[in-house]
C-alpha cells in the first residue's frame, strides 16, 4: 500500500502561506498545487524505463512542489525509483534562500514518511547564470511568470538586459523570465532520451510575440504534448496556463503556433461553427466607464457620501465576483480639460453577465449584485432564448475557450490578448433544442459552480463534458 506524503504537502502549504509578501513578490513566486504537479510528473516521467531511475532536476524549485510530486508519483508508479531519488537522483535549484531552505524541510518530511534519509540535492543559486549543459534526464519546471516589457522593462538594468539577450535568443523578441527558464531547461536536459515538462502561460503556444521563443526552443526540444490547465490552477497567476511536455531533439523551427494534441485529433471547430448559430446581435454591450484622464477625480478607494461601487476586471473570476475595491464618486467637480465616458446608471442594471476583456479566453461571472463597471469588462444583456446560467456555463468552459482561440488565432486583437464584442458576436452557442438534455444539466452545474466561485475541479470537469455534448462533440 502506497505511503501517504500528506504531511509533506501540509508542510509545503504551511511554508507557502507564511512566506513574507515582499519575498514572494521580489522572486515572482507561484506555488504549484499538488494535483497540477502530479499531472506534470506523470506526463514527463511516465515514459522512462521502469527499472532505470532518471536524474531529475527542477531549476526553479521554490518550496519543492514538483520534486515532491515526482517522489509521490514514484511511490505508486515506480517504487524502485524511490530510494535512488531520495539518495541524490533528484536535485533542485532556487535563487531564494528562504525557498530553498523551505524545500529542504518539505523533502525531509517526505523522507520521514518513507522511513528513508533524504539526500536530495538542493542548491541556492541563480539558475539563469548557469553554464552547465545536459546534466539531467528529466526537467520539471514551473518558472516565475514575468514579461519584461512596458513598465516592467525598467526593472532590469540595460547592461543586465543586454546580457540576457546575448544568452537567451528569445529575449530579443519578447524578454521574459519564463522564456529564459524554458531555454535553460532545453540546455540542461540530456540529448539522449531527455524529457522536459514545463508549466508556462498558454499564450507561449500561439501568440506571435512568442515566435522567437518557439524558434529558440525548437533548436533544443520537440513538443510532444500540450494541454491546458484549469483556470486559476495556480493561486496568484492570472495567465491561462499550459502544460508543455518536450523531448530532447530538433523541433519545428518555423516559429508557427503550436497546437495541442487534442486540437489536432479533434477536427470539430469548423463543424461547430456551421452546426450552431451565434447569439442574437445586441446581446453584448460596451458600456463600461472609461475614466479618460479623470480617474483621480472620479474614483476613490475610501468611503465618501454618495460614492457607489465600481468593478473592474480584477473583480471578476470565472463564476464569481469579488466585492469592488473602488468607488465612483457621487459628486465630481467640473474641471476644464478633463474628460470621461459614463453611461447612465439604468444601463448597468440591465447587464446579466460580465466578461473580462483582456485574456486568451472568456472569463465570465453573473452581474450580481449590479454595480457600475470599468471598460475592461464587457456586458452581456442576456437573451429570452437562453438561460443566463446556461450562457455562463458555456462561456467559462474549456471548449468555448478553445473555440475562441481557434477562430481568432491570427487576429490583431486576439494576438494582443483582447476579446472584442465582434468576436463574441461571431462565436456559436448551441440552442436549447440543439443542446437537448445537456441544456438543463449545464444550468444545474453552472449554478453549483457559482456557489463555490468555480473552485471545484470535479464540477468543472463535469461541465466540460456537458458543454461538449451540447456542441455535439
Amino acid at each position: 500500500m502506497p505511503v501517504s506524503l500528506a504531511p509533506a504537502w501540509a508542510e509545503h502549504d504551511k511554508l507557502a502561506k507564511s512566506l513574507p509578501r515582499n519575498v514572494r513578490e521580489s522572486l515572482g513566486v507561484a506555488f504549484t498545487p499538488r494535483a497540477l504537479a502530479l499531472r506534470l510528473a506523470h506526463d514527463t516521467l511516465g515514459k522512462f524505463p521502469k527499472q532505470q531511475c532518471p536524474q531529475i532536476l527542477d531549476p526553479a524549485c521554490g518550496l519543492g512542489a514538483l520534486l515532491l510530486a515526482a517522489l509521490e508519483w514514484a511511490t505508486v508508479q515506480r517504487p524502485l525509483w524511490v530510494a535512488p531519488m531520495l539518495a541524490g537522483r533528484m536535485q533542485g535549484w532556487e535563487v531564494g534562500r528562504e525557498l530553498s531552505d523551505g524545500a529542504r524541510k518539505v523533502l525531509a518530511v517526505a523522507g520521514k514518511c518513507l522511513n528513508a534519509p533524504c539526500k536530495v540535492k538542493l542548491h541556492t543559486t541563480d539558475s539563469l547564470m548557469s553554464d552547465e549543459q545536459e546534466i539531467a534526464d528529466a526537467i520539471l519546471l514551473c518558472p516565475p511568470f514575468r514579461e519584461l516589457r512596458g513598465a516592467e522593462s525598467q526593472s532590469l538594468p540595460p547592461d543586465k538586459r543586454a546580457w540576457f539577450a546575448r544568452r537567451f535568443g528569445s529575449f530579443a523578441s519578447l524578454p521574459s523570465f519564463h522564456g529564459a527558464f524554458a531555454e535553460l531547461a532545453g540546455r540542461l536536459v540530456k540529448r539522449q532520451a531527455g524529457r522536459v515538462g514545463m508549466l508556462l502561460p498558454f499564450k507561449v503556444a500561439d501568440q506571435p510575440d512568442y515566435a522567437g521563443l518557439r524558434r529558440a526552443l525548437a533548436n533544443l526540444l520537440a513538443l510532444e504534448s500540450l494541454s491546458q490547465a484549469p483556470i486559476g490552477a495556480i493561486a496568484g497567476v492570472s495567465d491561462e496556463l499550459g502544460q508543455f511536455v518536450f523531448i530532447a531533439g530538433k523541433g519545428d523551427i518555423s516559429g508557427e503556433p503550436w497546437k495541442s494534441r487534442q486540437d489536432e485529433q479533434e477536427q470539430v471547430y469548423q463543424s461547430s461553427i456551421m452546426r450552431h448559430a451565434p447569439l442574437p446581435q445586441g446581446i453584448f454591450c460596451d458600456i463600461g466607464i472609461n475614466p479618460g484622464n479623470s480617474a483621480h477625480l472620479l474614483l476613490t478607494d475610501k468611503p465618501e457620501p454618495g460614492a457607489m461601487p465600481i468593478r473592474d476586471a480584477s473583480d471578476v473570476i470565472a463564476f464569481g465576483v469579488r466585492n469592488p475595491r473602488m468607488l465612483l464618486r457621487g459628486k465630481v467637480p467640473r474641471v476644464t480639460g478633463f474628460y470621461a465616458k459614463i453611461s447612465p446608471p439604468s444601463v448597468f442594471k440591465q447587464v446579466k453577465i460580465l466578461i473580462q476583456r483582456d485574456g486568451s479566453r472568456v472569463i465570465a461571472a453573473k452581474h450580481n449584485p449590479p454595480a457600475f463597471f470599468r471598460d475592461d469588462l464587457i456586458g452581456c444583456l442576456g437573451s429570452p432564448a437562453f438561460d443566463d446560467d446556461y450562457l455562463l456555463g458555456v462561456f467559462n468552459s474549456e471548449y468555448f475557450a478553445r473555440l475562441y482561440r481557434d477562430s481568432f488565432r491570427e487576429g490583431r486583437l486576439r494576438a494582443q490578448g483582447k476579446i472584442t464584442i465582434e468576436q463574441l458576436n461571431a462565436l456559436p452557442v448551441p440552442s436549447r433544442r440543439a443542446a437537448g438534455a445537456s441544456y438543463d444539466a449545464v444550468i444545474q452545474v453552472s449554478r453549483e459552480l457559482q456557489k463555490v466561485a468555480g473552485r471545484d475541479p470535479k464540477l468543472r470537469a463535469h461541465l466540460e463534458t456537458l458543454v461538449r455534448k451540447a456542441y455535439g462533440v
